[in-house]
This record gives C-alpha cells, structure tokens and sequence, in this order.
C-alpha cells in the first residue's frame, strides 16, 4: 500500500506553496549565501505564478527577445524595437500584476565569507535555519495528512511574521530652493 512507503522527502532549496529558498555555493571571490524568501500568507495560486513568473521574466524575456531579433534577421532595425518592446511590455505588466503582493513578500539572506581562516557570518542564520525547518517539516506533515491546509498555513503565518519585514528608504522631500538661494 502507498502508505506503507516512506515519504518523499521535501526539497529544502526551489519553489514552495509559501515561497523559495535559494543557496548559492562558494564563489571565486569565496562567498556564499542561502536565501529564504516567504510570501504573505493567503496568497493565491495565481499571486504565486505571478510572482515567479516576474522572477524568471528577465532570463525567459532575454530569450524572447533573442529569439525575436533571429526571426526577424531580415530588418534588423525592426527585430530590436521589437524585442525591447516585448521584453519591457512583459515586464511592465508582471509588474503592475504583482504590484499588491510583491511588498508583502519577505526575504531573509545569510552570507558567509570563507576567507580570512574562518568563515565570517553575516544574517540571523538561526532564523533563517529554524523558519526553513519549520516550513519543510509543515510541507511533510500536510503532505502526510497530519495538519490541515489550515494549520499548515496558521505555520506559514508564523514564520512569516518572525521575519523582518522590508525596510523602505527613508523619503526625504527635496529642499526647495528659492531664485535668491539658488544664485547666492
């Protein structure tokens, strides 16, 4: 019987129902990271596709463009507009599309830099530890039947408000300048 057999194991990194993780190994320049990025709770099937439609836009976009100016190869001129015109189009409108959900979305990042003799640590790396087992272990359980869509999304809730939401730059009004202060 299927529930004699062990479950799947859920993939820590890639796309999730409440968002991504994402690891990057170490680079040349001997930096790594692991990024956690939560969307709000409730939010909908066509949000999520939305969302990573928008996050994959400039690489499939770029393609579309490309493959726009080879097909039309013939007036070059034309290829070009018209492939800067599909490129900012599409990404004009997964803006406009996302522009509700995308504030709501919260991201935690560590870095390590493995120089020096011994990594240096940069993030909460026991947030974002502690919110990604939480996720994975809630995914395993709705999947095994064992907490409800509800209680599963009661968890999502809770690691999203343990994060800290984005930080807009503070806006400052320009000074005005008068003629006077302008020329003195």
């Amino acid at each position: 019987m299927h529930r004699d057999r062990p479950p799947r194991p859920v993939a820590r990194t890639g796309w999730h129902p409440w968002g991504r993780c994402t690891e990057q190994p170490v680079t040349r320049s001997l930096w790594s990271g692991r990024t956690l990025e939560v969307h709000p709770p409730g939010t909908t099937t066509v949000e999520l596709v939305l969302l990573r439609a928008l996050q994959v836009w400039r690489g499939a976009g770029a393609v579309a463009a490309v493959g726009i100016v080879v097909a039309l190869r013939g007036t070059p001129v034309a290829g070009i507009v018209l492939a800067a015109v599909v490129y900012t189009v599409g990404l004009a409108v997964l803006a406009r599309l996302t522009r509700r959900t995308r504030p709501g979305v919260r991201t935690l990042t560590v870095t390590v830099f493995h120089g020096n003799g011994r990594p240096e640590v940069h993030g909460d790396v026991r947030l974002l530890a502690t919110s990604l087992d939480l996720l994975c272990l809630a995914d395993s359980a709705l999947r095994r039947g064992q907490v409800s869509r509800v209680e599963h999304e009661a968890i999502w809730g809770q690691v999203w408000s343990a994060m800290p939401a984005r930080t807009q730059p503070a806006h400052r009004p320009r000074a005005r300048t008068t003629g006077r202060a302008a020329r003195s």
